[in-house]
């Protein structure tokens, strides 16, 4: 029920994956404020469950954490807690993180890498801001190992692992360290669609990234907007097979005067898990004003880099190293990368944005950057930072947003009139038709989940007044049918019962 509390624990909550338990404001704003507990929210020992403030329509962010005291997270969930969904809760002025979401590993070793794997765990559309550590602190730090005492003698722990993570549509500023960390996401992670502004406020080195990538992890990191914070944009310290895309990277460093000679820079990689032979892959990413390099790389561990498309602008290193190509792009000598076709400029103005000086790096009709790119058509980032297809024309973009002039571009969600859809247990199938002339022509379609999770995907070539069989292997829930075209993105919802 809505109203004012100074906590709220729950513990021993369990669903199953076709039933889960929803926790869900009811009635206006849950609002949880203290300043004397180790705890605003604590969830212990609960499995498929979804935690949700989307009860009040016109609420979005309908739980709201408001205060915790010095050191203190805001929702806290651990202890064995897997296959959950977290969103829309608004977070605020905690002593520590925003979100904290792991188990720490035990003597006993129950709790430890082998024994418990923290599943399916999605966090999205949340709001945090003025956060006195990290924004997410999600995963174990220490994946090469925990040490600690056991039974009074020396020993290393090994914390377990996260399959299947979603973390997107979240919007984090003012986080005193990190805006989102992640270890130990060792399959299936993907981080995408957030906004990180003004990270890393104590200027505490190793602790002031917009998005860490921590050891043991990891997946794809895409279409996140950062922006203003005192550490590198992007730390990349993953197993390895990192596909990092469609980023902004706004002034990472710039505002850090502490130490003049402290290196920042819009994305940083080393080896600090990284699986021999695995590779980290730089693609279409847009970085602007770094303090240091645009994008700095130390792994000697891994082999077959790439840095592809990416656009780099106004490096603060300039003029430091042998060749000015080595501030925008910096491998370590050992490093086993390929380059190439990416834009490097000192000068904003040469690119020709459609309006950088309001953070609009979409690019303009005559931008040097169109029809530039290479074929990234192996990567999968058929997309860009808005999620129109890429290429539009036959030749692929430099930099995260692909061009597509103003006057094509339509997008709306599917209403009855144009997409119907039905079962049709003749076939076996779920049939949709569209009834809009406008929707025709070369069209990728997918079906997601609420999670996220993209459960289907073809390509077809739509005609007037077409009906489409999809397989009916999807569970009772919410679904969303996304068509995508060069010009066009619609969106339908799909509800199973």
């Amino acid at each position: 029920m809505a109203g004012n509390r100074d906590y709220l624990s729950l513990h021993d909550f369990h669903g199953d994956s076709l039933n889960y338990i929803v926790f869900i404001n009811c009635g206006g704003s849950v609002v949880i404020k203290n300043n004397y507990q180790p705890y605003g929210i604590l969830i212990s020992n609960c499995s498929y469950f979804k935690f949700t403030g989307s009860g009040f329509d016109s609420i979005y962010y309908g739980i709201k954490i408001l205060e915790t005291k010095p050191k203190i997270n805001g929702l806290n969930i651990g202890n064995k807690s897997s296959n959950y969904e977290i969103d829309h809760l608004e977070i605020c002025n905690t002593g520590f993180a925003g979100i904290m979401a792991k188990t720490d590993p035990v003597c006993d070793l129950s709790t430890n890498y082998g024994n418990f794997t923290q599943c399916k765990t999605s966090i999205h559309d949340n709001y945090i801001h003025e956060i006195g550590g990290e924004g997410f602190y999600i995963g174990h730090s220490y994946y090469t190992g925990f040490k600690t005492t056991c039974t009074g003698h020396p020993d290393t722990l090994y914390p377990h692992a996260i399959k299947g993570l979603r973390i997107f549509n979240n919007h984090l500023k003012n986080c005193h360290w990190d805006g989102i960390q992640v270890g130990c996401a060792t399959e299936d992670c993907e981080i995408h669609n957030n906004t990180v502004i003004n990270y890393g406020l104590d200027l505490k080195n190793a602790q002031n990234a917009g998005i860490q990538i921590s050891a043991g992890t990891t997946g794809k990191c895409y279409n996140n907007y950062i922006a203003n914070g005192s550490g590198n944009g992007i730390n990349v310290f993953g197993l390895g097979n990192n596909l990092i895309f469609n980023n902004i990277i706004l002034n990472p460093g710039r505002n850090n005067l502490s130490d003049p000679n402290m290196k920042v820079n819009g994305i940083f990689c080393d080896d600090r898990a990284t699986m021999p032979g695995s590779s980290f892959n730089f693609i279409s990413n847009t970085i602007i004003n770094p303090k240091t390099d645009g994008i700095r790389i130390y792994s000697t561990l891994s082999n077959n880099n790439n840095f592809f498309n990416n656009i780099i602008i106004n490096p603060g290193s300039l003029g430091s190293y042998p060749t000015n190509n080595q501030s925008y792009i910096y491998t370590k000598s050992g490093v086993n990368a390929t380059i190439s076709n990416n834009y490097f400029d000192i000068d904003m103005k040469n690119i020709m944005f459609i309006d950088s000086l309001n953070n609009n790096f979409k690019l303009s009709e005559f931008s040097p950057a169109r029809d530039a790119g290479k074929d990234i058509t192996a990567f999968g980032t058929n997309y860009d930072f808005d999620n129109y297809p890429r290429p539009y024309t036959k030749t692929f973009d430099i930099g995260a947003y692909e061009y597509i002039p103003e006057n094509t571009i339509t997008e709306h969600t599917g209403n009855n009139e144009e997409i119907k859809v039905f079962p049709n247990s003749n076939k076996g199938v779920y049939s949709f038709s569209i009834n809009n002339r406008k929707i025709q022509g070369n069209y990728k379609i997918r079906i997601i989940n609420h999670l996220g999770y993209s459960l289907y995907e073809t390509e077809i070539k739509i005609k007037e007044n077409q009906t489409i069989d999809i397989p009916n292997t999807f569970k009772s829930g919410i679904y969303f049918i996304i068509l995508q075209s060069k010009n066009n993105s619609i969106k339908k919802k799909l509800i199973i019962h």
